[in-house]
């Protein structure tokens, strides 16, 4: 089951979210709560923030917003990542978080629907599936340079 998140979900998608990062691309940058919560409320408030449940208990978390193109007034969405605990990965509840997410933004109007694969997280496999299951276009890659 997915609904939205609610205060009471906090704790369990900053665990979520500290477990990927502490397996991801983003492990030698510092995770700090207070951030990541800011975020969520921000999203909460404003953007998308989504969780998913299993027998009554928060396992994945999805949080996005809206913006402006830097160059347009038009609106586009970007995701701040699925948060997911590890034996839900490759579950159907990922699936219905992305739908409830593009059915989200086109429902504000926005001009583009983004998500990132950068994580390091099946990053090949999910990548496939968004463009063969739910029609997205890879538009490019990310080149980073970390002091």
């Amino acid at each position: 089951m997915i609904r939205p998140m609610v205060t009471g979900d906090l704790n369990k998608v900053v665990a979520l979210a500290k477990e990927m990062h502490a397996e991801g691309n983003y492990k030698d940058i510092p995770f700090h709560t207070e951030q990541f919560v800011s975020t969520i409320s921000g999203c909460m408030r404003n953007g998308f923030a989504w969780v998913g449940e299993k027998d009554g208990k928060v396992v994945a978390g999805f949080l996005a917003d809206i913006s402006e193109y830097i160059f347009s007034k038009e609106k586009m969405t970007c995701d701040y990542g699925i948060f997911t605990s590890k034996e839900y990965r490759k579950t159907r509840l990922a699936l219905q978080l992305i739908k409830k997410y593009i059915e989200w933004a086109k429902s504000q109007g926005v001009r583009e629907i983004s998500i990132g694969v950068s994580n390091g997280h099946e990053s090949d496999g999910l990548g496939k599936f968004l463009e063969k299951r739910l029609g997205f276009k890879q538009t490019g890659k990310a080149y980073k340079l970390r002091n």
